[in-house]
């Protein structure tokens, strides 16, 4: 089971956030970025990658560059994997979201927001 944080906007809209590295922010990290509204990280991410590799294809030879400009974006994907759901939170805090804290654990994001709104139900009973 992976343990969530259970953030609530103020219009009773609720989203999960995975405590830990993000396999999604790893692998897909402009997109993933893109996908959770995190319209800042993602433009830089993707203008950045991009215009790093046109410098480095402009100043290294072309073998050279390709090398850095991959390690580069391993060091990048090193970078979302290990610190994408934090900058969620963050993220979800400047949008209104709030949180008490409580970690749910669940398989996936949907079960730990539906454990959420099952305990918080059973507690007001």
């Amino acid at each position: 089971m992976k343990q969530y944080k259970i953030f609530t906007h103020p219009s009773g809209l609720q989203e999960a956030v995975k405590q830990g590295w993000s396999w999604p922010g790893f692998c897909f990290s402009g997109f993933w970025a893109l996908d959770k509204k995190m319209w800042g990280l993602a433009a830089l991410i993707l203008v950045g990658g991009v215009s790093m590799a046109v410098i480095f294809l402009v100043i290294m030879p072309l073998e050279t560059a390709k090398l850095v400009a991959n390690l580069a974006a391993l060091g990048i994907a090193i970078a979302i994997g290990n610190n994408g759901n934090q900058l969620r939170e963050e993220n979800l805090r400047s949008r209104g979201f709030d949180t008490d804290g409580e970690m749910v654990e669940a398989e996936n994001p949907d079960e730990a927001i539906a454990n959420f709104l099952g305990s918080e139900t059973s507690a007001v009973a």
